[in-house]
């Protein structure tokens, strides 16, 4: 079997268009992008959007490869006691951004996730990404009641694997479906576990599942810096923002006409100071 060549993948290396710096999930991009390439999925379903990070990174592989994917984006939008919760404000403005590129072959639906199971049929997903409430019990549920709609050739990945805070469970499911599936795990950006749920695997993803250690450990830390690229773009971005917010306000402070007699005032005061202020010369001269 061939080893995995990126240049096979040139999506993998494709800038995204949307990026947040609430997201979780920025280190992951280069991968989402790839999979797509990889699976060229009929039908790709997500789990918990949030802000879009994700989705719209699969969104923008599908219109860039120019596939036929049908996609689709499921969450309340208002937020879970893991993650907080939140206003209408989310959506709306993942919603612009959606409409705008991807509204011809995505859609956003705003359900929970099992009232909208019954919006597919059994067999027919290809790559589902699972993103929403991390408790054990929640995630566990959740892949239970997808699983059926995966087709033969399907996917799941699972986020935030290497998580184990109190309240994530996510890494206890994945020790429980490591023994019985194929599977791959990114261990950086809190983690993405990798699962072919299908009996037809994508020989492109074979390439992933097989790997030597040699091989994964490669995988990993290709994908891991592609990773950090953006994130370090994100830092940058936030650092820029809060620098033009800061010179901003100190230009409104400057304009402000209460500094403008503090500044009268000042200049007043050194000019009183000089004129009553002995000069050096009477000084010396004891005077």
């Amino acid at each position: 079997m061939a080893k995995f060549n990126p240049l096979d993948h040139p999506i993998t290396l494709t800038h995204p268009r949307r990026l947040h710096p609430l997201t979780a999930w920025a280190g992951h991009v280069p991968f989402a992008m790839f999979i797509v390439d990889v699976l060229r999925p009929e039908l790709f379903v997500e789990l918990g959007t949030y802000t879009g990070i994700s989705y719209c990174a699969f969104c923008q592989a599908v219109q860039e490869l120019d596939l036929k994917t049908r996609c689709y984006a499921i969450d309340n939008w208002e937020g879970d006691e893991s993650n907080g919760f939140y206003g209408p404000e989310v959506l709306a403005e993942l919603k612009q951004h959606h409409d705008l590129h991807y509204q011809g072959f995505s859609r956003l639906l705003q359900s929970n996730f099992d009232d909208a199971l019954n919006e597919f049929e059994d067999g027919t997903i290809d790559l589902l990404h699972i993103d929403g409430f991390h408790p054990y019990e929640s995630v566990k549920h959740d892949f239970e009641s997808w699983l059926p709609k995966m087709s033969e050739r399907g996917v799941v990945l699972l986020h935030d694997t290497n998580v184990r805070m109190d309240g994530f469970g996510v890494w206890r499911l994945w020790e429980e479906l490591i023994p019985h599936y194929p599977h791959f795990e990114f261990t950086h950006e809190h983690g993405l576990g990798v699962i072919a749920t299908g009996s037809r695997v994508a020989d492109g993803l074979l390439k992933l599942l097989e790997a030597s250690e040699a091989e994964a450990a490669l995988w990993r830390k290709f994908f891991q810096r592609l990773g950090q690229r953006l994130n370090r773009e994100q830092e940058l971005q936030k650092v820029s923002t809060e620098l033009s917010l800061t010179q901003g306000q100190l230009q409104n402070i400057l304009d402000s006409r209460a500094w403008r007699w503090v500044s009268r005032y000042g200049r007043v005061k050194t000019r009183l100071l000089q004129f009553f202020q002995p000069s050096r010369r009477t000084k010396d001269a004891g005077l």
